[in-house]
């Protein structure tokens, strides 16, 4: 609790619910700015990686649409098509047309996105288990318990 009262946050003053979002903010927050530091070299940012992962896992050799990519992002379909636009001009994504219906945009990791992937995803590992191994097993678990119950309660509301 200490670290919290830097911020303002004191545990006699605050609800254990202000307690609970706070402290979830300011790790969240240290822990993309680490990522981010890392992906730096590799001239990628979180969303970056988390597109070209989904691209390349999800959607392999046939590509996966642009709509799916945005579901599976969570953001807006301006910012996916803002995102893959980025992608597509540093030669990481081709876009194809399904020749079903030209309106769909299949897109496709490039050989350079891929290869970046495979730099990028050793260090990338190493750098989150150097944020999470300030825990051991059992309390990972237990807290990744706890948050993906506060997704799914969050979610259906």
């Amino acid at each position: 609790m200490a670290n919290l009262e830097q911020f303002g946050i004191n545990p006699k003053e605050n609800t254990p619910e202000e307690i609970a979002v706070y402290s979830l903010v300011f790790c969240f927050s240290r822990v993309e700015k680490e990522i981010e530091e890392y992906l730096r070299q590799y001239d990628l940012s979180p969303a970056k990686l988390n597109t070209l992962l989904i691209i390349k896992h999800q959607g392999g050799k046939e590509g996966i649409s642009q709509v799916e990519i945005g579901k599976k992002l969570i953001v807006t379909a301006s910012n996916t098509t803002k995102l893959l636009d980025r992608l597509s001009k540093e030669d990481l994504i081709q876009r194809h047309e399904l020749k079903e219906d030209r309106r769909v945009k299949l897109i496709r990791i490039t050989e350079k996105g891929s290869d970046i992937l495979e730099k990028a995803w050793p260090g990338y590992v190493k750098t989150v288990e150097r944020i999470t191994g300030v825990l051991d097993k059992k309390e990972l678990e237990t807290v990744s318990n706890i948050l993906i119950k506060w997704f799914d309660r969050l979610k259906t509301k």
